[in-house]
C-alpha cells in the first residue's frame, strides 16, 4: 500500500514539474518569437496566495514603468485623503465689500462652477476679491516631463488654478474649397492664431506652439473638409483662471478697479458656497483612464495634508514612502519622482511590482482597476472578462501592464510585464502582453 501511495505521489510530482516546465517553455517561446528584443522585456508572475514566483524573466532589472506607476502610488494617497474626500472650491465673504475664493486644485472645476460661485457676490457692494491659491506649490509640471510634450493634452500643466481640465478648445471651420478656413474660439481666451489651414477634401491639421516664446500663439497647418475641433493645453493657468473669473464677474456687471489679490483664508471669513467633486471620480479617472494630471494633483494634496503648507511632489512622494514602510515593502531599489509615471526618471522592476501587488491583494482602491472592455483596456483581452484587473502604461518606447489575473484553473496571480524597447511599435509591445497573459490564463 505504501508503495502504491509513493508511486502516485511521484507521478503527481512529475506532472507538476512537466506542467511548470511547459509554462516556462511556452512563455519563453512567445518572447523569442515576438520580434521584440527579449532583453528589453521584464516579466514577473507570483501567486497572490503565498507570493511564490511562478515565472520570471529579467524581473529585477530596473525599467521605466510608465503609468503602471499610478497603481503603485494611488492606494497610499487614498488612504491619507480618505474615501470620502472631496475637492472643494469655496467662496467666502470678508467684511461688507470683499470676497475670497479658496482654490482646492480641483481638476474637475469648470467655468460653469465658477459662475455659480460668483453669484454669491453682491454686485453693488463688492470692491475687492482675494484668492487663496496656497494648497499647491506654483510649479505646474512634473520632474523629467519633456518640453516637446507641451501640446500633449494628456499632460496639461496643473496647480491650484485648475479650470476646465486646463485644456483650451477651438474649432477650425471650412469655407469654400481651396480657400482659407476660419477659427471659432468659444472661450474667448486671448490667443493669436496663425491659420494656414485650407478647405479641402479631408481633415488633417497640425498644431504647433513655440515652447520658449509666444506661448499664446498657435500655428495651424493642413486642411479640413468639415468642422475640426482642436484641443491644446493652457499654458498659463493663473492667467486663464483670472480671465474666466473676470468673464464670470462681467456677466453680472461687476467690474473691479483693483486686480485680484493673493491672501490666505482667515477664521473671520464667512463661507457662502462651495463647489465639490468626489475623490471616487478621480480614482476611476486615474486607474481606468490613466489621467496624469489627476494623479499628480492627488499626490500633492495628500502631501499638503500630512506635511502641511503647500503640496509638492516631494511631500506627496513622502506620503507614498511612509505607506510602503508601514506595509513592509522595501523601496531602496526603485526610484519615484512623480505620481503619474510620465517622467522617464522613474525606475522600478517587475519583481518589486508583483511584491507590492501581493501585499495589496485586499486593497479597495486597486479593486477599481480596469477590466477588459473598460478604460485603457476597452479593446483588449475581452475574452478574459473579470478574470483580469490591470493598470496599463504607455510612453514613447515603453509599454507596461500589471495587476491581477485569475486563471482558468481558478488560482489568482499578481503579474507585471514591462517592455522598454525603442525598436518595436507600441502595438507590437501590447500584442506581446496580450499573448503572455493569455498563455498564463490557460496554463497556470
Amino acid at each position: 500500500m505504501k508503495r502504491i501511495i509513493l508511486a502516485i505521489f511521484i507521478l503527481v510530482l512529475m506532472c507538476m514539474q512537466v506542467n511548470a516546465k511547459s509554462v516556462k517553455s511556452n512563455i519563453n517561446d512567445i518572447l523569442n518569437q515576438s520580434g521584440i528584443d527579449k532583453h528589453s522585456v521584464s516579466v514577473s508572475v507570483k501567486s497572490v496566495e503565498n507570493g511564490k514566483v511562478i515565472y520570471s524573466h529579467n524581473d529585477k532589472i530596473l525599467m521605466h514603468p510608465a503609468s503602471v506607476q499610478k497603481m503603485l502610488i494611488l492606494p497610499a494617497i487614498v488612504e491619507v485623503l480618505g474615501d470620502d474626500y472631496e475637492f472643494e472650491t469655496s467662496i467666502y465673504s470678508r467684511g461688507e465689500d470683499s470676497y475670497l475664493i479658496k482654490l482646492g486644485a480641483d481638476p474637475y472645476l469648470s467655468s460653469s462652477d465658477l459662475k455659480r460661485l460668483v453669484r454669491n457676490i453682491d454686485s453693488k457692494k463688492v470692491k475687492q476679491i482675494y484668492i487663496d491659491d496656497s494648497l499647491l506649490e506654483g510649479k505646474s509640471w512634473g520632474e523629467g516631463w519633456q518640453w516637446d510634450d507641451d501640446l500633449n493634452i494628456s499632460m496639461p500643466k496643473f496647480n491650484s488654478y485648475n479650470l476646465d481640465g486646463n485644456i483650451l478648445k477651438f474649432t477650425v471651420m471650412p469655407t469654400t474649397t481651396g480657400d482659407k478656413t476660419f477659427i471659432i474660439n468659444p472661450s474667448k481666451y486671448p490667443l493669436v492664431f496663425i491659420n494656414n489651414v485650407i478647405t479641402s477634401d479631408k481633415n488633417q491639421v497640425n498644431v504647433s506652439r513655440e515652447p520658449l516664446s509666444g506661448f499664446n500663439t498657435i500655428t495651424l497647418d493642413g486642411k479640413v473638409v468639415s468642422p475640426y475641433q482642436v484641443k491644446v493645453p493652457v499654458n498659463n493657468l493663473k492667467q486663464y483662471f483670472d480671465f474666466k473669473l473676470t468673464q464670470a464677474l462681467g456677466d453680472r456687471n461687476i467690474y473691479l478697479k483693483t486686480p485680484y489679490v493673493y491672501s490666505p483664508a482667515a477664521n473671520k471669513d464667512v463661507l457662502l458656497e462651495k463647489q465639490v467633486h468626489p475623490i471616487s471620480t478621480a480614482i476611476s479617472d486615474v486607474l481606468l483612464n490613466s489621467n496624469n494630471m489627476v494623479a499628480e494633483i492627488l499626490s500633492k494634496i495628500a502631501g499638503a495634508k500630512v506635511y502641511g503648507l503647500s503640496g509638492t511632489d516631494e511631500k506627496g512622494l513622502k506620503v507614498v514612502e511612509d505607506f510602503y514602510k508601514k506595509n513592509g515593502i522595501d523601496t531602496s531599489r526603485v526610484r519615484f519622482v512623480d505620481a503619474s509615471g510620465v517622467s522617464k526618471n522613474n525606475l522600478a522592476d517587475a519583481d518589486f511590482v508583483t511584491e507590492y501587488l501581493v501585499k495589496m491583494k485586499d486593497n479597495k482602491t486597486l479593486a477599481s482597476m480596469a477590466v477588459p472592455g473598460v478604460g485603457t483596456l476597452s479593446d483588449r483581452m475581452i475574452p478574459l472578462g473579470d478574470n483580469l484587473k490591470a493598470k496599463t502604461g504607455t510612453l514613447s518606447d515603453i509599454s507596461s501592464i500589471a495587476g491581477y489575473l485569475t486563471t482558468k484553473s481558478g488560482h489568482k496571480y499578481a503579474f507585471c510585464i514591462i517592455t522598454n524597447d525603442p525598436k518595436s511599435s507600441s502595438s507590437d509591445k501590447k500584442s506581446l502582453e496580450d499573448y503572455l497573459l493569455r498563455e498564463l490564463y490557460l496554463r497556470i
